[in-house]
């Protein structure tokens, strides 16, 4: 239980962990972490499509940004349902695409950005 609780209070840092290609062998808590995650992965195939979809445009990128990125964001989600064993670093930059508030998905950046990091994160799974 104390394990999980820790666990919990620090997925962000483990997730950034795994983002940035830790293994999940490194420690028990990556281990949980990375199996978390990928059992998360149809919750965030979901949050890439309604993304993809405009969210009701609840996210503030630009239309040309999002239009740019929605191909990628939609392939993302579906090799996040169709690999029968995804890299758990890919499924970490997918759900940070997801959840960072300063990432490209929230916030205007350069042309290509959000697409590349879909990109990105298709090629780590």
């Amino acid at each position: 239980m104390l394990r999980r609780l820790r666990i919990a209070a620090h997925a962000q840092r483990l997730d950034d962990e795994l983002a940035a290609g830790a293994s999940p062998t490194f420690s028990d808590e990556l281990a949980v972490r990375a199996q978390q995650l990928l059992a998360r992965r149809a919750d965030v195939a979901r949050g890439l499509r309604r993304a993809a979809d405009g969210g009701g445009r609840s996210f503030p990128v630009s239309s040309a940004a999002w239009l740019d990125a929605k191909p990628a964001l939609l392939a993302l989600a579906d090799d996040l349902i169709d690999f029968t064993d995804p890299a758990p670093r890919g499924v970490a930059l997918a759900m940070q695409l997801l959840v960072d508030p300063a990432g490209p998905l929230y916030r205007p950046g350069e042309p290509g950005e959000l697409r590349a990091a879909a990109e990105a994160a298709r090629r780590a799974l």
